[in-house]
């Protein structure tokens, strides 16, 4: 990383990184790495602008690409029914709803590669999409930020460039655990939170269909 910060410079890096974090989710490559980068390179504070700016593009070009083949990720989306039911989730409501599920979209374990392309086939606009997007990103992000600088650190101990105190050691051990459980925290919550929307609107639906169908037997009595 040195070597690199050194030939190319730090401004060459940042736009490197950046573009990789816009150009790989439209190809379903993982941007994991970038961010990793990012963070070890840029720290906190440049780093976490550098992947929100990349993945911000990286959430908007598969989006504008998918609404030129629309139909035919909707054909595609009938071989996954169950998924296909999830991601239509994200295009009902008002703008919070959608803002909302969104959001939690991106926290889920569900590919948000595929959700990127897949959600052009919903009742989703433009800008719940991106600013729900945003919002859901932002913990990734510092957890991969996180993750990164301490790979650099047990890498910089492991290489002798700098000796780990017992103090730094203990913080280390618990910053991961931390990390570790707000990760399976806001996974659980969201999966938790998703199913809950899905089986209201569930509950909705039949609803709406029993009305109609009594209705319909009210009418025809008269």
């Amino acid at each position: 990383m040195e070597w690199e910060a050194t030939t190319f410079g730090r401004p060459v890096l940042a736009l490197v990184l950046v573009a990789s974090l816009a150009l790989f989710p439209v190809f379903f490559i993982p941007s994991g790495p970038s961010m990793w980068l990012a963070g070890m390179i840029f720290g906190y504070g440049l780093g976490f602008v550098i992947i929100m700016v990349g993945t911000t593009i990286g959430m908007v070009l598969p989006y504008l690409i998918g609404l030129v083949f629309r139909d035919r990720i909707h054909q595609w989306l009938k071989k996954w029914p169950k998924n296909a039911a999830m991601i239509r989730l994200a295009g009902e409501g008002s703008w919070f709803h959608q803002f909302q599920v969104v959001a939690l979209f991106r926290v889920s374990p569900f590919p948000y590669t595929i959700f990127n392309y897949a959600v052009v086939v919903t009742n989703m606009r433009f800008w719940p999409y991106l600013c729900g997007s945003i919002a859901g990103m932002v913990p990734e992000a510092f957890i991969y930020i996180y993750s990164g600088r301490l790979l650099k650190t047990l890498a910089d101990a492991q290489y002798g460039k700098h000796q780990l105190t017992t103090v730094e050691i203990v913080y280390n051990i618990i910053s991961f655990i931390v990390a570790v459980v707000t990760t399976i925290a806001f996974t659980v919550y969201a999966k938790k939170a998703l199913n809950e929307l899905k089986i209201a609107e569930a509950n909705e639906e039949a609803a709406s269909v029993s009305g109609s169908t009594t209705l319909e037997i009210e009418k025809g009595s008269h």
